[in-house]
C-alpha cells in the first residue's frame, strides 16, 4: 500500500463541534461586553476563515470596533475556556467513520497524525470529551497553533507533519472538513478528502481529490481505501 499515514487535519474533521465553538464564542463576546451574536448562518459563513484569532480580526475591521491585540487573545482564550468545559460536561462522539479509519489504520501498520492549526488547550478537550472514544497515544504526530508561523490555507503544518513522520506527499492522504484547510493539505501535495461538517456544508470544496457527504462514514472508509490501494 503506497499510502502510509491518515491525516486529520482539524477538530472538526474527526468530531462535530461547531456549535459548542459558536456557542462559546457568543458567551465570550457577550463576557467581553460586546454586543456581537454570531447565529448559525454567520458563524457558517465566519468559518471560511481559518483561525479563531483571525476571524475576531476581520470582524473588528469589518465593523469599525476597536478591539486590540489583547482584547482579542482575551476574547479568545474565554472562549477556549468555555468550549472546553462545554465539550467535558456534554461529551463529543467521533464522526462517522473516523473510528474505523483508526482502527485500519493500526491494523495496516499505517501512521496517524493529526495536523491542526488550533491551540492545544482546544485538542486537549476534544480528547477528554471523547474519553476511550478517541486515544491521544494512537496519533504518531500531532500539531498546533504554535509548531507553525503561518495558519491554513499555507501548507506549513502539512509540511511540518510529513517531516516529522518521515513521509513524502504521496504517502499520506488528509481528511479536511473546510474548504480553507482542504487547500492546506493540496498545496503541501496531498490526497485529500473533504467530510463537510454540520456548518461548513456550504463552501466550495472543489480543490478535494474527493468530496464525502456529511455524516456517510461508510463512504469515508471506503475512499480512503480507493486512494489508498
Amino acid at each position: 500500500m503506497k499510502t502510509k499515514a491518515i491525516l486529520f487535519g482539524s477538530i472538526g474533521a474527526v468530531a462535530e463541534t461547531s456549535e459548542i465553538q459558536r456557542e462559546a464564542y457568543n458567551r465570550a463576546l457577550k463576557n467581553a461586553g460586546l454586543q456581537w451574536e454570531w447565529d448559525r448562518e454567520t458563524y457558517s459563513e465566519l468559518l471560511e476563515q481559518a483561525g479563531g484569532k483571525e476571524r475576531l480580526r476581520m470582524l473588528a475591521h469589518a465593523t469599525g470596533t476597536d478591539l486590540d491585540e489583547g482584547d482579542i487573545e482575551a476574547i479568545h482564550e474565554e472562549k477556549t475556556r468555555i468550549a472546553g468545559e462545554i465539550m467535558r460536561e456534554r461529551g463529543v462522539s467521533p464522526r462517522p467513520g473516523i473510528t474505523d479509519l483508526i482502527a485500519k489504520a493500526r491494523e495496516a501498520g499505517g501512521k496517524l497524525g493529526f495536523v491542526t492549526t488550533t491551540y492545544e488547550p482546544n485538542i486537549e478537550a476534544v480528547f477528554d470529551a471523547a474519553g476511550d472514544a478517541l486515544n491521544r497515544e494512537d496519533f504518531a504526530y500531532i500539531g498546533t497553533r504554535g509548531d507553525v508561523s503561518q495558519g491554513k490555507p499555507s501548507p506549513e503544518c502539512y509540511e511540518r507533519a510529513l517531516s516529522k513522520l518521515g513521509l513524502n506527499p504521496g504517502e499520506a492522504i488528509a481528511v479536511e472538513d473546510t474548504a480553507t484547510s482542504v487547500q492546506s493539505a493540496k498545496r503541501a501535495g496531498i490526497a485529500t478528502i473533504a467530510t463537510p461538517g454540520e456548518l461548513t456544508a456550504n463552501q466550495d470544496f472543489w480543490q478535494a481529490d474527493v468530496v464525502v457527504e456529511r455524516g456517510n462514514g461508510e463512504a469515508l472508509v471506503r475512499e480512503v481505501k480507493r486512494i489508498a490501494a
